[in-house]
């Protein structure tokens, strides 16, 4: 995975339309950001409510296929201190979602200023793995509740059962939702995430198939076109393979549906053309070119509008000042700076996408 790094690193944000919100409160759902030189999106927090007004938050970074463990989570309260000095005064209308070890989420209506800025997405977080990053939301599993691990599952393994991941890749210009259960054994049943086109979702466990197989297996593909298509069905045989392997279903261009196994552990490298491998000789999906070439504007647009914003704010800072806040809008106008003229010089730029980000990177050490 050595060019993990150049896909990675540009992760930067856009907005997609996004499905309509659940109706339990502002924060339940699906977040993600998206790379505009490769075009691919990356789900990078799943919350859903829990009990007494707290919920459950899913991360998911740097790359990982799966949700990672749960972390808690509340909304802040007026009298509840945050772990640092706000950057801007953070308009009343403004709710922020604090998620234990990882930081924050707000939830900004129209134009206001949360404490760390704006957002045109209506969400913004300050994670510390990511730092301060609009997000796009979409919403929870429609319809039932979600099915496997974390979830309801009532399905009890044999001895001669291994449990495998599913993941769906999908390729087509629709929002799909897919399980697969077993079509011996409707028990034995996970549900993938609710995806937007062109995405791929987090590897979802556990799903369980015979470790050495003496007869043919058939699942069933459920899915539904979102949002308001009704469920599907679709029965299929499992392709060559073994259960050690993640089970991917395939959500082809003109939506028909395949499962292919896949090895774990497939390299995320960048192509030459920007595409990113995803195993079995594919590449994740990604925007097409046209609509990455419309993100890729807008994303230099957003970033130079947060600039100029946190410029201002650093020359309105008073002497009395704590330096600790001083350094901290500093450090977050020097982030901004790198983060235009990255996407300026790849912009700018006419050679394949890998040679172009290569380009980019050296124009920011240059600075």
């Amino acid at each position: 995975m050595s060019n993990k790094p150049a896909v990675m690193a540009a992760c930067l944000i856009f907005a997609m339309p996004a499905l309509a919100h659940a109706a339990d409160g502002p924060f339940p759902g699906i977040y993600s950001v998206i790379d505009p030189v490769t075009g691919m999106t990356q789900d990078v927090l799943k919350i859903k409510p829990f009990i007494d007004g707290e919920f459950n938050v899913f991360p998911r970074f740097a790359g990982e296929r799966a949700w990672a463990g749960v972390l808690s989570a509340k909304v802040m309260g007026a009298g509840d201190r945050y772990l640092a000095e706000p950057l801007f005064t953070q308009d009343s209308k403004v709710r922020a979602l604090a998620i234990a070890d990882i930081g924050y989420l707000y939830r900004k209506p129209g134009d206001s200023y949360s404490r760390d800025g704006r957002s045109d997405t209506g969400y913004l977080s300050h994670i510390f793995a990511i730092g301060i990053k609009s997000m796009q939301r979409r919403p929870l599993l429609a319809g039932h509740a979600e099915r496997g691990e974390r979830g309801q599952h009532d399905y009890r393994p044999g001895a001669d059962e291994a449990k495998i991941a599913i993941s769906t890749l999908n390729y087509s210009a629709r929002s799909i939702q897919v399980g697969v259960s077993d079509a011996g054994n409707p028990a034995n049943a996970v549900d993938t995430d609710p995806l937007n086109p062109y995405m791929g979702s987090a590897a979802n466990c556990c799903f369980y198939l015979p470790a050495t197989p003496h007869k043919p297996v058939r699942v069933n593909i459920e899915y539904r076109w979102l949002p308001d298509s009704k469920p599907e069905t679709r029965t299929l045989p499992l392709p060559a393979g073994t259960a050690t392997e993640e089970l991917l279903v395939v959500v082809q261009a003109d939506g028909k549906l395949a499962l292919e196994f896949r090895a774990p552990h497939a390299s995320l490298s960048m192509t030459e053309d920007g595409g990113v491998n995803a195993g079995n000789g594919r590449l994740y999906p990604a925007l097409p070119a046209a609509e990455r070439k419309a993100v890729l504007a807008a994303e230099l647009a957003r970033q130079q509008r947060s600039l100029k914003d946190l410029s201002k704010q650093l020359e309105k800072l008073p002497p009395t000042t704590p330096l600790q806040l001083t350094q901290q809008v500093a450090e977050q106008v020097a982030e901004r700076q790198s983060a235009v003229t990255y996407l300026e010089a790849f912009s700018a730029c006419k050679a394949a996408v890998r040679e172009c980000d290569k380009q980019a990177r050296a124009a920011v050490r240059a600075r």
